[in-house]
């Protein structure tokens, strides 16, 4: 079966050049007797260029094969999910989806999404069946190929076991700190040199007890190990580059003013429990076979389909 020939494509787009086309409504061909329409062309390249920057470079030649392709695909699934199942899944699972849909795509909110929808003469509606269509054909694929999935744990375990052991070292810095507040612009350079002095004599420790205005105060300052990644830039560039036992420059905090002490630095492995990573690793292996699963039923599929171009 020829999803889309080389004529149908000339003719199509030399009739109605430059999307003029997109202004009326025609049945350009058929699947199985059920009816595509020019206007439904013109949504698919609306939808797809919102879910697909890049398309917005994409001639229209290549836009309107690329949409064409993309509603057969979803008319073939659609036609085979009503064999097997009725549409309009419970609408928690919908609305789950088309959050997830909205958060990839860096959207702070369904009203965010309808608008853009809304300036191309799209509905949610419009996106909710897409989503509902996808997820009843995994469930198709899954309730006919379940029985056939194939995942070998143990080696999943091994290769778990491989990564973990030899995974990237996170860096950690043992810090403790001096927190406080000149009382006035006036002596605030006196003060400054006061604790560094105090820090020479009597050592850090003992000086953040004596003039830190931290919580960490009557542990000496002692903040304990922070990674790399839980610094800020400001810090982190002035930590990275002590050696152990030194301190840092007067630092400007929103609270006050700061002065840490490298007390200790080390690399170790980031924490990962090795559940929640088998249970990802699982699910991605399961994933992967129903995607191929899915490759394999879909071109059974489309074989048997009768499309008809007009």
């Amino acid at each position: 079966m020829k999803i889309f020939g080389l004529i149908f494509f000339l003719f199509f787009f030399l009739l109605f050049p430059k999307h003029s086309y997109l202004q009326e409504i025609s049945i350009i061909y058929t699947v199985d007797n059920v009816p595509i329409t020019s206007n439904q062309v013109k949504n698919e390249i609306s939808y797809l260029k919102i879910v697909n920057e890049n398309l917005n470079k994409m001639d229209d030649k290549s836009l309107v094969v690329y949409a064409s392709k993309s509603i057969l695909r979803e008319k073939i699934k659609e036609l085979e999910i009503s064999k097997y199942f009725k549409f309009g899944l419970n609408n928690k699972i919908v609305e789950q989806n088309l959050s997830n849909f909205i958060s990839k795509r860096g959207l702070n909110s369904l009203d965010d999404f309808k608008k853009i929808l809304k300036n191309s003469d799209l509905s949610v509606d419009y996106v909710k069946k897409k989503i509902e269509i996808e997820l009843l054909w995994n469930n198709l694929i899954y309730e006919k190929y379940k029985n056939k999935l194939s995942i070998d744990v143990d080696k999943i375990k091994e290769d778990l076991k491989f990564k973990i052991e030899n995974q990237n070292k996170v860096e950690e810095y043992k810090l403790a700190e001096i927190l406080f507040t000149p009382q006035s612009k006036s002596t605030e350079i006196d003060e400054i040199e006061e604790i560094k002095d105090s820090i020479k004599k009597i050592g850090f420790e003992s000086s953040a007890i004596a003039y830190s205005i931290s919580n960490t105060a009557s542990k000496g300052g002692n903040i304990g190990w922070l990674k790399k990644t839980q610094l800020s830039k400001n810090i982190l560039r002035e930590v990275e580059n002590l050696s152990i036992g030194q301190i840092t420059e007067v630092l400007d905090s929103p609270v006050g003013k700061l002065i840490l002490i490298l007390q200790d630095k080390r690399e170790v492995n980031e924490e990962i429990s090795f559940e929640e990573e088998l249970k990802k690793a699982t699910l991605i292996e399961r994933n992967k076979q129903l995607n191929q699963f899915s490759s394999i039923y879909f071109k059974k599929v489309e074989i048997n389909t009768i499309i008809n171009e007009k």
